[in-house]
């Protein structure tokens, strides 16, 4: 598996997406490190320690990314999608529902041409503010890997104190949700058997 470098900046790409085509990238996370609640098998960035929360992490500024942003859609105005992503989990920034509410409002300033997206891994969206931001996206795509403890556990390795239930749970009443997942066979799987009839269910 090619492990890619974290990204350097608050804005990135426009990369392209098969899912969303010409997508500019916002990361939340720092520069110097995967910050997310999972260090998953499959992981592109690599291994790190998962983390349960942000406390003790330094994360950009609302008003860096906000500027970041309106500089990216200034540039990029062809791009078809604004997608908040990055060096791990978007929604650990401890000003999650504050930043997406500013980019909502420069993106309805702004362009009639650009949807907004989320890559998430979940974890955080069983919290009330975290699912009142999400329904701000067109397209809050989140994960699921798993239907049961056993292979939550051997694929996404969570954080302690992060659980299944927490994720089913938030994944539930969000407007538009689109379920990501990723079926992998081999020392672990989730391709057939109980663990897929699990995650079916």
């Amino acid at each position: 598996m090619t492990v890619l470098h974290l990204q350097d900046r608050i804005t990135y790409g426009p990369v392209f997406s098969r899912r969303l085509g010409r997508s500019l990238g916002v990361n939340l996370l720092p520069t110097e490190r995967k910050v997310c609640t999972f260090n998953c098998i499959y992981c592109h960035y690599g291994h790190a320690t998962p983390v349960a929360s942000s406390d003790g992490i330094e994360f950009p500024l609302t008003d860096w990314v906000l500027a970041a942003v309106e500089e990216s859609i200034r540039r990029y105005p062809y791009a078809d999608y604004l997608t908040l992503s990055g060096n791990g989990e978007p929604t650990l920034h401890p000003r999650f529902p504050e930043i997406v509410a500013g980019v909502r409002s420069l993106l309805d300033r702004m362009t009639h041409r650009l949807r907004f997206a989320i890559l998430s891994n979940s974890t955080m969206a069983h919290r009330p503010e975290i699912r009142e931001a999400l329904a701000l996206f067109d397209a809050p795509i989140l994960k699921l890997d798993a239907g049961d403890a056993a292979t939550f556990a051997a694929l996404n390795r969570p954080a302690p104190g992060v659980s299944l239930e927490h994720v089913v749970a938030g994944l539930k009443g969000i407007p538009g949700l689109i379920i990501q997942t990723l079926f992998v066979d081999g020392r672990v799987s989730n391709v057939r058997g109980e663990p897929f009839e699990a995650w079916v269910a």
